[in-house]
């Protein structure tokens, strides 16, 4: 014989859903302004301090910046690489080991 059990929600649970429910419709109408203000923000921020969608500097200045190191001869680019390095910046913490690629054919 099978016993079956009849599950009913303890009362404190019931208050506690209400509770919050009263407080989230309560709190509404001040969270949304709140909310649409820091998206304003945020919009503002952008547009006036002008930095892209990452965060990152403006294409002009990525532009910019390709341009330099098309023109650099590779002695600059070494040394401009060993600066870096000083300051553990960027990908240039540590000397690359230049390994020649395999050569294996894709069978």
């Amino acid at each position: 014989m099978k016993h079956e059990m009849h599950y009913q929600t303890p009362f404190w649970k019931l208050a506690l859903g209400g509770v919050l429910t009263g407080a989230a419709l309560y709190f509404f109408p001040f969270l949304l302004p709140a909310l649409a203000f820091l998206l304003l923000a945020g919009v503002m921020f952008r547009m006036f301090f002008g930095f892209g969608r990452w965060g990152g500097p403006p294409m002009q200045m990525r532009h910019a910046y390709f341009a330099k190191l098309q023109s650099m001869t590779d002695e600059q680019r070494q040394a401009m690489r060993e600066k870096f390095r000083g300051r553990c910046c960027g990908p240039w913490e540590h000397p690359v080991e230049s390994t020649p690629p395999s050569t294996t054919p894709n069978a």
